[in-house]
């Protein structure tokens, strides 16, 4: 009948205008969707029996297929709620928010139509995780293995062409696969970092190109053609600069480009606030401790806003790039504390203090930078905690945590609490004294403050998952010896690379390879 012939004409027409809206407009950076939005709004208008809300961006919106003709509804209505999980890691959690729904969704609909697709976006916008989770839910219900390959600097296309034909099974002399019945997903993360050759091409990405155009590649050994079945390519990668480099357009012609977005403060309140909100009442802080997860984040997407808008990177301070990541690290070393040992909003307090000291200060070179960022930590303190803290005071009594106070205790008895500096010197010349016992060479150190200072925040970054420190000092200063030390207290062993005159690719390969095993099958 007519009217049914006219639902299917609208439904049609909202399907073609989902497609135009991210097709066309999913690469588009945030200042151009408002004037694209615009111009969609003006070409449809006309279009008989379709409705498009008024409020909001075109992009607000998903097809829902439940109702006869099919509608544009809010993306805010199917985001799930955060549960918060123990023992799920830090880096693993993934808060639902409209962007990641958004995008996740997208992702499937491309995969399950044998489409590429591209995330980018600046670091730290999470285009890795939501990728992964969107693959790993796929895998429960879609018959998707996915596979992560990590393009690095020193990639080469023979070890990406190993990668790819070790995951997959032969179906004949010159045809390989995934395995019956199955789709096979090749995410390839920081897909632009390969080095480019002498001509400026990126073997890698030419690799992963020509089977984009043709479907397959060569043989290396015997020269013929293979064909691959049942593989989607999937990739991610931030603009090019420091390091990463410009992706051929041959390439990128055969993916959907998704621009992930910057969060906005209230995203990213939003997420942090669930994540702390949901360890405090897991683990069962006291009601006014959990409380103040709402103050806290407040004030660290504060200090962190400030930090990237006003400490830019100069020739002198090139390292001043602050992005997601420091925030998240802030709220990593929250997730530390013990409702045991942490009792009073005052500790949880001087703890956040003390994570943002040791994420943003600690990097800072200049007394102005310094004094500039305890102002600003002085003054989260009055507008956020209602407290009064003087500036001078994180210098003059610093604020130290760290979880090596009693000495020889096991890992799961250690407690992160705040250093008693008049205690911490003895405390360090006993491990001391056990690293000399153990060591063919002895150390002779002297634990002034800022030596006890410098230890602890080594062994703060040594205790966290994915904990990596770049120190930074002239020579004689003791990065080398404090480490040790660090390693010492926090039980781990320390490795050493010995750079010799003629010490090469092949030589840092095989150091490499001993620390692997010693980590990775004898469990040091």
């Amino acid at each position: 009948d007519e009217d049914n012939i006219e639902d299917v004409q609208a439904g049609l027409a909202l399907c073609f205008l989902f497609s135009v809206v991210w097709g066309v407009g999913g690469n588009l950076h945030q200042q151009w969707q408002e004037p694209f939005d615009s111009y969609l709004r003006e070409k449809f208008a006309d279009v008989r029996g379709m409705r498009i809300p008024g409020l909001g961006l075109l992009n607000d919106f998903y097809l829902n297929f439940d109702n006869t003709p099919p509608t544009l509804e809010k993306w805010e209505e199917i985001v799930p709620k955060f549960e918060y999980n123990q023992e799920v890691p830090f880096f693993d959690m993934l808060v639902p928010t409209v962007p990641t729904i958004k995008h996740s969704y997208l992702m499937e609909k491309y995969i399950t139509a044998n489409k590429s697709c591209l995330f980018t976006g600046l670091t730290g916008v999470g285009k890795s995780v939501i990728a992964k989770s969107s693959l790993e839910s796929m895998e429960r219900t879609n018959n998707v293995i996915p596979v992560t390959i990590n393009f690095s600097a020193q990639t080469d296309s023979r070890r990406t062409q190993e990668m790819i034909e070790l995951k997959l099974e032969k179906k004949g002399k010159t045809r390989m696969g995934a395995p019956a019945g199955k789709k096979m997903v090749f995410f390839v993360d920081d897909l632009n970092m390969p080095k480019l050759d002498t001509y400026g091409s990126q073997p890698p990405i030419e690799l992963l190109r020509q089977y984009q155009d043709f479907k397959g590649f060569y043989d290396r050994e015997k020269l013929f053609w293979k064909e691959l079945q049942d593989v989607v390519l999937c990739a991610a990668c931030a603009p090019p600069g420091g390091g990463r480099n410009p992706v051929t357009p041959r390439f990128l012609r055969h993916f959907a480009i998704i621009a992930l977005p910057k969060p906005d403060e209230l995203a990213l309140k939003t997420i942090f606030t669930q994540i702390l909100n949901g360890f405090f009442v897991a683990t069962e802080f006291s009601k006014p401790v959990q409380g103040m997860g709402n103050n806290i984040i407040a004030s660290g997407v504060e200090i962190y806003q400030r930090m990237a808008e006003e400490l830019l990177p100069t020739p002198a301070k090139s390292h001043y790039i602050f992005n997601l990541r420091d925030l998240s690290k802030v709220v990593q070393g929250i997730l530390q504390a013990t409702p045991q040992i942490f009792r009073e909003p005052d500790q949880i307090f001087n703890l956040f203090c003390h994570e943002s000291m040791r994420v943003f200060h600690d990097r800072l070179t200049t007394k102005d930078d310094k004094s500039y960022f305890c102002g600003m930590l002085s003054e989260m303190a009055q507008k956020h905690f209602r407290k009064q803290v003087e500036a001078d005071s994180f210098v003059d009594s610093p604020l130290i945590f760290g979880d090596f106070m009693k000495v020889g205790a096991a890992d799961e008895d250690k407690v992160y609490e705040r250093v008693d500096l008049s205690k911490a010197g003895g405390v360090l010349d006993e491990y001391l004294d056990r690293y000399n016992m153990e060591s063919t060479k002895e150390m002779n150190l002297v634990f002034f403050q800022d030596a006890i200072e410098h230890v602890a925040r080594i062994a703060r970054m040594i205790r966290q998952p994915r904990g990596n420190a770049l120190l930074v000092g002239v020579g004689g200063t003791g990065k080398q010896s404090l480490t040790r030390m660090a390693c010492v207290m926090g039980g781990f062993k320390c490795i050493q690379i010995e750079i010799t005159r003629g010490y090469g690719y092949a030589d840092f390969r095989e150091d490499l390879k001993s620390l692997y095993m010693a980590a990775g099958t004898k469990g040091e």
